[in-house]
This record gives structure tokens, C-alpha cells and sequence, in this order.
């Protein structure tokens, strides 16, 4: 790209072509990226396009960007975004058999009762969820199982299952729906450098209630995701 063409050089172009270098191992990981100056003088272009080039690499998983200290190269190989496909319950649970999660933290919590929540003491599982096709992390995942389900922490995590699929089995219970709510949320520091989003800022926070047949929440999950990192799709058919 030094045959003239780079002042027209359009962003994802540019990110394309760091993309291939850091893939064909001319930088390696944990390695720092050039600054913003250096590509610009290299290629030719402005700041915008080069800082427009580099947030795509971040939100592909290749850099990690941060402020005062420069770029850092986190992977050889593109995030590609995890497509949550939604036909029916089962597909609300589909990503936990495509994903490993490494519990970080465990206990009971209380959650309070308010006017929209029967609230109640739960025993929370909570950790960092990959997916199992790479390393890079997909979410922080937290589970509530219901204090009268607790016991099924002692089954542990190692299969494929879902919690609320073995809680239904052993407790002889009968699923009656799933409440599902998606807000967008800021992505906290902390947060952000646990799920290696660079300076990713926004982040989709996925809640589930899962209700027995008689209308009692038995489970419950909250997923956060760097908001890149995950796209929803659902069909809807006419009855």
C-alpha cells in the first residue's frame, strides 16, 4: 500500500491490511502495536482514518487500546461476533454448549423484593465465559439458583447442560417460560479489561427469569457483553 493510492485509503481497508500483518506473525502477542503517528506517516493518512482502523481491530479482538499507553496486540486471530440465533427456549441456552465458563466467584446473595421482583436468596455462580472455538472472552456470566434448588451446585459445571436443565431433572419440574430483557449498559474499567475490550465503552447486558409451571422463578442469569461482541436475531411467525 505505497504505490499512491494511500490518501484514499478507506479505514476498513487499513484495518484489513494490520489485520493480515498480525496474522502472518509480524507482530506478536503481548507485543505493542505501532502508535497512531507511525501509521499515519507509514500509510499516508489522517488521524481519523488510522484511529477508525485501529477500533476496528479492537472490536475484532486483534488489539487491546488504551490511553497514554498505546496498543498492545491480544490475538493473531479476528473476534468473530457470537450470533445468538432465537427459535425457541431451547435456543436461549444454546450458547452455554458452545462455551466453557470458569466460575471466579460463588455464594448466596439476597436480592431484594421490589414492587416489579419477588426478590429472594439465591446461590450466585459467576465467571468468565469463552467460547470454546478460541480463547478470547465472550461475556461475564452470572447464575441465581433459587436457595430450594441450591444442592444442585453439587453436580458441578463440567457437562454440556444447562443449570436450569438439570434443575428441572432432578427436582421433577415442569418449565413454564422464560422472561428475557436486553439493556445496554456502560462498560465499566474493571469490566473492560476482565473481557479484554480495549476502550469499548458500551456493553449488552442479557437478563433471564426462568419460571416453573406454577409461576415461581427457580433460576435466574444476567450475561454482560462487550456491546460488539454479540448480535441477536429472532424470527417471528404469523399464528
Amino acid at each position: 500500500m505505497t504505490d499512491g493510492r494511500t490518501a484514499t485509503i478507506h479505514h476498513s481497508v487499513l484495518a484489513d491490511e494490520l489485520q493480515q500483518e498480525i496474522v502472518s506473525g509480524a507482530y506478536n502477542v503481548g507485543e505493542r502495536f505501532p502508535t497512531e503517528a507511525d501509521l499515519q506517516e507509514r500509510f499516508g493518512v489522517g488521524r481519523y482514518t488510522v484511529r477508525k482502523a485501529l477500533k476496528v481491530l479492537t472490536e475484532r479482538g486483534m488489539i487491546a487500546r488504551k490511553r497514554k499507553s498505546g496498543s498492545v496486540v491480544t490475538s493473531t486471530k479476528p473476534l468473530s461476533q457470537y450470533i445468538h440465533s432465537l427459535r425457541d427456549i431451547r435456543g436461549l441456552t444454546e450458547f452455554g454448549r458452545s462455551t466453557d465458563l470458569a466460575i471466579k466467584q460463588q455464594g448466596f446473595v439476597v436480592l431484594e423484593k421490589t414492587d416489579q421482583d419477588t426478590g429472594g436468596r439465591y446461590y450466585r455462580l459467576a465467571g468468565l465465559r469463552r467460547r470454546k472455538a478460541d480463547s478470547m472472552p465472550l461475556c461475564w456470566s452470572e447464575i441465581l439458583v433459587a436457595e430450594a434448588y441450591a444442592d444442585i451446585r453439587n453436580q458441578g459445571t463440567g457437562d454440556d447442560s444447562p443449570i436450569y436443565e438439570k434443575i428441572l431433572e432432578k427436582y421433577e419440574l415442569k418449565l413454564g417460560y422464560v422472561e428475557q430483557s436486553v439493556s445496554a449498559i456502560p462498560l465499566n474499567p474493571a469490566m473492560r479489561d476482565l473481557l479484554e475490550a480495549g476502550e469499548e465503552v458500551a456493553a449488552l447486558m442479557v437478563e433471564r427469569k426462568y419460571f416453573e409451571a406454577g409461576g415461581t422463578v427457580f433460576e435466574r442469569s444476567r450475561n454482560i457483553y462487550p456491546g460488539m461482541r454479540y448480535v441477536m436475531t429472532n424470527v417471528f411467525r404469523e399464528r
